[in-house]
């Protein structure tokens, strides 16, 4: 079977423009970041390994996450809303979150 040229390019631009604006990342999580109650059991461990486990966990989107090079996370276990939880997690570090829309940024505490 022939496909034309304007045909595939036609597919291409469909598969494209519907992810476009989407929520998923390259490991196909879809984000869905609430301010709901989520059960947190993460470790401690490197910083920016616990804040990965933390946004597969609460499905939050979480930037700034390159601030954590070199830095060790406390546990993080209860049952909490995602802010506390990063919050917590960031707790002396000299790094804080901030809520940006639609998920969090971590920041460094101002002076550190």
């Amino acid at each position: 079977m022939r496909t034309s040229f304007a045909r595939l390019v036609a597919m291409t631009l469909a598969v494209t423009v519907s992810g476009i604006g989407g929520t998923a990342d390259a490991e196909g999580l879809r984000y869905d970041c609430r301010n709901e109650p989520v059960a947190i059991a993460i470790p401690g461990d490197r910083l920016d390994r616990a804040l990965n486990q933390l946004r597969l966990t609460t499905r939050c989107p979480i930037s700034g996450t390159k601030l954590a090079k070199g830095r060790r996370s406390k546990p993080v276990v209860g049952t909490m809303v995602p802010e506390q939880a990063l919050q917590a997690m960031l707790n002396g570090t000299g790094l804080q979150m901030r809520s940006i829309k639609g998920g969090f940024e971590v920041v460094r505490v101002p002076g550190n």
